[in-house]
């Protein structure tokens, strides 16, 4: 499938609206391409927030009754229907403030530009030292990752490190949903300084723009080092994934956790 016919399906596929066969193909599409499957995120994303503002408007009880009596009134046409309907919402300031705070709300998710998943992950991690987020602690890795992909339909997966060197072992995951974008969060802790692993379907620029950018010609692969409160972040894509860590760690550190072939479980 080629990324024009991706594009075109991606709305039905949030919609539960394909046949079997079409997601099928759309869902092993979005598997290998970073592009639509982020398309895919944002615009389930933006659905979610459309669905949650709508369950927050209600039409006061009054307007209903008077509508439900309406409809009841012997008008059985459609154009009867739609009349009385319009007459019934068309003078009431509830439904058109009702309206317009949904419309709103999604003109300002679309608009409003979505927080950098950098720079949230290193605020997620500020929370995790301190305390402010609850783990829920496993001993078994590999569950701690399945559970992780599990979480997000199979879609991707949980970047698999291996940190004993440092005696630092995943302890914990949970997702963490940042720009609308599902996040995988793996906590690594043990004797050294605390590392947490953010893995999450992006591109090199969900990099913040003071990182700075390292080629290595060895693995073929860019990666990004930025800075703040104290907390750092190495950022760098395998495939169409996001592989962030952050930590206390000099960055020349975590870079070389990255480099290093024995970090990859």
């Amino acid at each position: 499938m080629r990324c024009e016919e991706a594009q075109e399906l991606i709305t039905a596929r949030v919609d539960n609206e394909l046949s079997a066969d079409e997601r099928a193909s759309i869902d092993a599409h979005l598997k290998t391409c970073a592009d639509c499957a982020l398309a895919f995120e944002q615009e389930s994303a933006l659905k979610r927030r459309l669905q949650a503002s709508s369950r927050e408007v209600t039409a006061p009880l009054a307007l209903r009754r008077d509508i439900e009596s309406k409809l009841a009134g012997g008008e059985s046409t459609h154009a009867a229907r739609f009349g009385a309907w319009f007459e019934a919402f068309s003078w009431r300031p509830a439904f058109a403030l009702a309206a317009l705070l949904i419309v709103a709300a999604s003109l300002l998710y679309v608009k409003w530009p979505a927080p950098n998943v950098g720079l949230a992950a290193l605020a997620t991690h500020q929370k995790i030292l301190g305390g402010k987020t609850s783990l829920i602690r496993s001993n078994d890795p590999i569950e701690v990752r399945r559970e992780l992909a599990r979480a997000v339909g199979e879609r991707f997966q949980p970047v698999a490190l291996d940190f004993s060197i440092m005696k630092l072992y995943p302890v914990a995951g949970f997702i963490e949903t940042i720009g609308g974008r599902e996040v995988l969060v793996t906590v690594y802790q043990g004797d050294g300084p605390a590392i947490t692993c953010f893995t999450f379907l992006g591109s090199e620029t969900d990099a913040p723009a003071e990182a700075e950018k390292f080629y290595d010609a060895d693995m073929g692969l860019n990666f990004y080092s930025f800075s703040r409160d104290g907390l750092n972040g190495v950022l760098h894509r395998e495939g169409g994934v996001i592989c962030l860590l952050v930590s206390k760690m000099a960055p020349a550190d975590l870079l070389a956790l990255l480099r290093g072939k024995s970090a990859h479980a």
